[in-house]
């Protein structure tokens, strides 16, 4: 039996293991508070009918181990763990997901400084990262990618070949396609939309809010991407 058959068929058991991973992360994320339903303010201004506050999880550390587990199980099936040189953390959320990945899988971490030292060697990128060294990033959600951007210049710049993204979830607000004019390839568990999905299915969102949200995921995903930066910081409206 042809080799690609079975690769055919380890790939189809990996896409059902994300749903998996999807419904189990899903369900800490709404225990843990760190998925929120209501009226918010993100950063570029935009208003949205949720929050998702990953930096919440890191207080939960079941969820924390379920998330780890995740992102490193992209790296393995979607990368491979032989093809990564260093892991780097995208600042502020990405940062604790990324050093647990990286002791998971036993790749050498680094982090990107949003703001350069002004003293030292005066660098953006911490850790002890070699020219040519394959970095894939890892942070927690993607809405706009320019974040990312920034990190993956900063790198670049510094020698490092910069072409692979992992993410927990994807808002569904263009940042995968603004991310691949950047020669970055985002590797997702799930979308935003999957996850609404299934909580309505188990009864862990009324109908109402399902709507309201599914009717805003649908409008930022045909509508201009007007954000300028993925943290999704909020306050309620």
């Amino acid at each position: 039996m042809a080799v690609g058959y079975f690769d055919d068929i380890e790939r189809k058991i990996w896409e059902e293991e994300k749903k998996y991973l999807m419904k189990h992360i899903s369900l800490s994320l709404v225990r843990s508070k760190a998925l929120k339903i209501g009226d918010y303010t993100l950063t570029s201004g935009k208003k949205s009918p949720y929050y998702v506050d990953l930096r919440q999880s890191i207080s939960d550390p079941i969820a924390m181990d379920w998330i780890a587990n995740a992102l490193a199980r992209i790296v393995v099936n979607e990368i491979g763990r032989t093809k990564v040189d260093k892991i780097m953390g995208v600042p502020t959320a990405g940062v604790p997901f990324a050093t647990l990945v990286s002791q998971k899988l036993a790749i050498p971490m680094l982090y990107y400084r949003k703001e350069r030292k002004e003293h030292g060697v005066r660098k953006k990128i911490e850790g002890d990262m070699e020219r040519n060294d394959r970095i894939v990033m890892i942070d927690d959600l993607i809405t706009t990618g320019q974040s990312v951007i920034e990190a993956a210049v900063a790198a670049r710049e510094q020698g490092g070949i910069v072409s692979e993204l992992v993410v927990l979830l994807d808002r569904e607000q263009g940042g995968k396609e603004h991310l691949r004019t950047q020669n970055i390839e985002p590797h997702v568990l799930f979308n935003i939309s999957e996850a609404f999905d299934w909580l309505r299915e188990v009864e862990l969102l009324s109908a109402d809010d399902y709507q309201t949200i599914m009717a805003y995921v649908s409008t930022e995903k045909n509508g201009p991407n007007s954000g300028t930066d993925k943290t999704e910081a909020a306050t309620a409206a």
